[in-house]
């Protein structure tokens, strides 16, 4: 080899800085190791004991629902709706059936937002025939079950939310990750209760409209009373009003007529014409008196 040349470094020869992090880095313990697994698991605990009682708490807000006794389970107060959707979040299939069983205990309906009670079972067997609209249409059945709700249509309702609930505990899951709860025909009641209101606005303006037309017809009225016939607008409920004022001064006395001259000989306000006019008609008149008294 030619003096002055470095040899050359393997590239498959780890460097001996390859593991000075490694080396530095302080190893832990077997006790520390201990510890930190301990702690895990006593965090874990205590979270599934919160969610164990947050669920204790919900069952018990549940249990007294609806919050309106004349609240029905088609048509539910918004505030018991947004109640058992979060209440029910961290509740399995199990603790859902124990709430159901609760308010059975209460004669009262399985679904959470129902005021009515449940149907009793006080007949004996083990099973029962449920029939339909139609003879073929019929299945068996556990009283028990029938016994849950207070009609077909809410146990429908009921089993919607239950088939929704995860049966993975809370605490091992982010259950606030979770897809929100939705009620059956959620949207469908949404939309009608949207049209009812619209309607009740409509009513209230349509009410409206024929409380101001009366008004309107009632001052026209009023106008036609007092004798005001000519400054009534149909379109308006304003009325003129005409202000006269007093003529000052007293009343004058009334005076009987007075002829004035050359007015001795008028007949009715009448004067003849002509100079000897009025001595005229007289021996006028008294011929006429003269040939009636002649043909008498």
């Amino acid at each position: 080899m030619p003096s002055g040349v470095q040899p050359r470094k393997s590239i498959l020869k780890p460097s001996s800085t390859a593991f000075k992090d490694a080396s530095t880095s302080p190893t832990p313990s077997r006790e520390e190791r201990n510890r930190q697994a301990a702690l895990h698991h006593a965090n874990l605990l205590q979270y599934r004991k919160d969610i164990e009682a947050r669920n204790l708490s919900s069952t018990e807000t549940l249990l007294d629902l609806p919050s309106s006794p004349s609240a029905t389970s088609q048509q539910p107060s918004t505030a018991d709706v947004q109640t058992v959707k979060d209440a029910l979040r961290t509740f399995q299939p199990s603790e859902f059936d124990a709430l159901v069983e609760e308010r059975n205990i209460d004669r009262r309906c399985g679904y959470m937002l129902c005021s009515q009670n449940n149907r009793r079972q006080d007949h004996g067997g083990k099973y029962r025939i449920v029939t339909g609209k139609r003879e073929i249409d019929f299945k068996v059945v556990d009283p028990k079950d029938l016994g849950r709700w207070c009609s077909d249509e809410c146990g429908k309702m009921a089993l919607y939310v239950r088939v929704q609930l995860s049966k993975e505990p809370a605490w091992t899951r982010d259950w606030q990750a979770d897809k929100p709860l939705e009620l059956y025909n959620e949207e469908e009641r949404s939309a009608k209760g949207h049209d009812i209101r619209q309607s009740i606005s409509s009513i209230v303006v349509t009410a409206e409209e024929g409380r101001r037309e009366n008004m309107q017809e009632r001052m026209k009225d009023l106008a036609l009373e007092r004798g005001d016939r000519t400054n009534i607008d149909r379109g308006s409920t304003k009325v003129a009003i005409r202000v006269k004022e007093n003529e000052r001064g007293g009343r004058r006395t009334p005076r009987p007529p007075s002829r004035e001259d050359g007015e001795e000989g008028a007949i009715e306000g009448y004067i003849p014409k002509g100079k000897h006019g009025t001595k005229r008609l007289f021996e006028q008149q008294e011929k006429d008196v003269a040939d009636i008294l002649r043909t008498i």
